[in-house]
């Protein structure tokens, strides 16, 4: 059975919530996480080629071979589906009601839907922001890949962007500590240099 995924416009999914409070995360980056990875990597190719070669493997060998597989290779959100944060997520901040940032978040996702990016990669979700109600509980999780522009709240739930909102979401999330790659270049400022650099030879030959 196949499950249909969801697609919201973020100015539709940010009105939609009624929380009391935010906190930001920061996952699957940094250097211990690297080096996590590459252990791990090394751990599956292992089980792999004993696997390809006609190794016996044990029940638990199994288990771990398929464990390295969805750690490594299948997309990770910050929560999982039994609600557990992702190992490598790091809490950065809490911001309540109250606090002028919620008004930016709210503004931030409120940014007309002109134009969406539309690049081919696959995200990772580095960036998220958690929503709580008045009594703690999660009311939503929102997964940002800055690199691919993608939002999720989970695999089957789509959150539809501008580009403008990718571009305000990064310089958003380094404002508030976040260590996002590449933090000196924005897409969506380099796109309008190729058009404004368009434009000129344009007026050139006319």
């Amino acid at each position: 059975m196949t499950s249909t995924i969801l697609y919201t416009d973020a100015p539709e999914y940010i009105e939609s919530l009624d929380f009391d409070y935010i906190e930001t995360y920061s996952f699957q980056r940094g250097e211990e996480y690297e080096e996590k990875q590459k252990l791990l990597q090394a751990e599956y190719d292992l089980v792999k080629n004993r696997k390809e070669q006609g190794g016996i493997l044990t029940s638990d060998d199994e288990s771990r071979f398929k464990e390295l597989y969805e750690f490594l290779y299948n997309k990770a959100y910050l929560l999982n589906d039994v609600g557990q944060f992702h190992p490598s997520s790091k809490k950065i901040n809490v911001f309540t009601n109250s606090d002028p940032i919620i008004d930016k978040i709210k503004q931030i996702l409120r940014t007309e839907i002109r134009e969406m990016p539309r690049w081919l990669c696959k995200p990772e979700y580095r960036d998220a922001m958690v929503f709580y109600d008045k009594s703690g509980k999660i009311i939503s999780v929102l997964n940002v890949c800055l690199s691919c522009e993608y939002m999720a709240t989970d695999m089957f739930h789509q959150i539809k962007g501008d580009r403008r909102t990718y571009y305000l979401l990064k310089k958003f999330f380094i404002e508030i500590g976040h260590e996002v790659e590449d933090p000196e270049h924005f897409v969506l400022e380099e796109m309008e240099r190729m058009k404004k650099s368009m434009n000129k030879k344009n007026t050139k030959r006319l």
